[in-house]
């Protein structure tokens, strides 16, 4: 009895909102640490956190104790660019989260559950792993490159979506809604920490430049705040204060410079003030109140400064992108070639237009234009099977808390548009299966909902 009661105790520290704040210090600690310098300290931070993760996986038997730790690895690991090198010297490391898995998975076992969304990817892990069949070559489709991604987007991601649904499992100990929301808007906090604390290292550079500056994480950065930037405006239909960290998050996409984000994230932006003062009755009035008065005073008094701020980015949209062209003329080049199976994931002819950083495919940066150059048609057929399996979970309810995790990954979608995005597996392709798992998880806990939370579902049900 007095084992478990220290596990038990172990587990409120691990699972407190004291503790997720605690890994948010200790991350910006390693960012900090690095400065101008060398990679080592965010390599160290990465371990560091992934420690933390396993030794979560081993104490806790709920599984979004280590949500956490996870994005906040993601988001020191989007500053280490064409890193291979560095982090290969880790490898001695990695039967540590495998056991930390396995324990989890064994120790904590729960009743299977495929949940809603395992047919779709289901169909996803088919066209994937038969993508390039009849064009591409034995080395290029076993290359580990190809392989890694592969099993990451076919067949691992089926088994990652069975797993989650089976452990992702309604708490008496919290709201799953607003637990998620509060660690997606703490994680997004974290990336706005990130372009603050760049900016500071070269604050010379940007006052004499006066406009965003560049970095190469910015279309990363972006897209992870665009993954977050709904949940804040959820939580301030609660706690009014969320609404300013929302604002915050769109302000840093559109310090990044990146010219996806700028576009994704207004539109990201728009829709998630839409909702909010749709929704949230009891602060409406304030809400327009406020939002009429930022615009007025952004136009009356900082109209000039910003346009002439932001006319890089606006330039650079309206310059095109020769790379982003040749790949998507490659696409379909591709896509004729191979009409029915495409030419696969580790097909490697079109470096010559774009040459990817080490254990990187030659993406084509566009993912409509991925798929049909990739999958072909049948790679066509399991996504957009895929896009109508996911969107029946979250119209399923109609609520606040589904509406933004819809948002959230219109944001991913729209950056994948002009990126990777969600065909890298790690973090985006599993970002975008969890913010579904998380939906119909919701779905279930709302609907069997006790006295303590259904006061709380209706203030917020459309």
């Amino acid at each position: 009895m007095e084992q478990n009661s220290v596990i038990q105790q172990i587990r409120r520290i691990f699972m407190s909102k004291t503790f997720m704040f605690a890994e948010c210090l200790l991350a910006a600690v390693f960012v900090i640490a690095r400065g101008m310098g060398n990679i080592m300290p965010l390599a160290y931070g990465i371990v560091t956190l992934g420690v933390i993760l396993c030794i979560k996986l081993i104490f806790c038997d709920d599984l979004i104790a280590t949500l956490m730790p996870f994005w906040l690895i993601c988001c020191i690991a989007i500053k280490c660019y064409d890193s291979f090198n560095v982090f290969i010297k880790f490898i001695w490391l990695a039967p540590i989260p495998v056991i930390g898995l396995l324990f989890h998975f064994i120790v904590y076992r729960k009743k299977f559950d495929p949940g809603k969304t395992w047919k779709g990817a289901a169909a996803v892990a088919v066209a994937v792993t038969l993508g390039g069949v009849g064009k591409i070559t034995a080395a290029e489709y076993f290359s580990p490159t190809a392989l890694y991604h592969t099993f990451g987007l076919g067949i691992g991601m089926f088994v990652l979506c069975i797993l989650l649904n089976t452990y992702y499992t309604p708490s008496n100990k919290y709201i799953l809604r607003f637990r998620f929301s509060l660690i997606m808007t703490l994680m997004g906090t974290f990336c706005v920490f990130m372009i603050v604390h760049h900016y500071g290292l070269f604050w010379d550079n940007f006052m004499h430049k006066q406009s965003p500056l560049y970095f190469q994480w910015r279309n990363n950065v972006s897209t992870m705040l665009m993954l977050a930037m709904p949940f804040p405006f959820y939580l301030s239909s609660k706690h009014y204060p969320f609404l300013f960290l929302g604002l915050l998050q769109y302000a840093g996409i559109m310090f990044t410079g990146s010219r996806g984000g700028a576009l994704g994230g207004t539109v990201e932006l728009a829709l998630c003030l839409a909702i909010l003062i749709y929704s949230d009755v009891k602060n409406r009035k304030k809400n327009l109140i406020f939002l009429a008065s930022v615009v007025t005073i952004a136009i009356t008094l900082f109209s000039k400064p910003i346009m002439d701020f932001f006319t890089p980015v606006l330039l650079r949209l309206s310059g095109g992108d020769n790379i982003r062209e040749g790949l998507i003329r490659r696409a379909v080049e591709d896509f004729k070639s191979n009409i029915l199976f495409g030419r696969g994931l580790g097909y490697n002819g079109n470096t010559d237009v774009h040459n990817p950083a080490k254990f990187a495919i030659c993406w084509y940066h566009s993912s409509p234009f991925q798929v049909i150059g990739s999958f072909g048609l049948v790679g066509v057929a399991a996504f957009s099977y895929q896009l109508y399996n996911r969107m029946t979970t979250v119209w399923r309810r109609v609520t606040h808390f589904n509406i933004s995790l819809f948002i959230s990954y219109a944001g991913l979608f729209l950056m994948s548009l002009v990126n990777p995005g969600e065909f890298c597996p790690i973090p985006y392709g599993l970002a975008a299966t969890l913010l579904f798992i998380i939906c119909d998880k919701n779905n279930i806990e709302a609907s069997s909902s006790s006295e303590k939370n259904s006061e709380e579902i209706l203030s917020i049900e459309i």
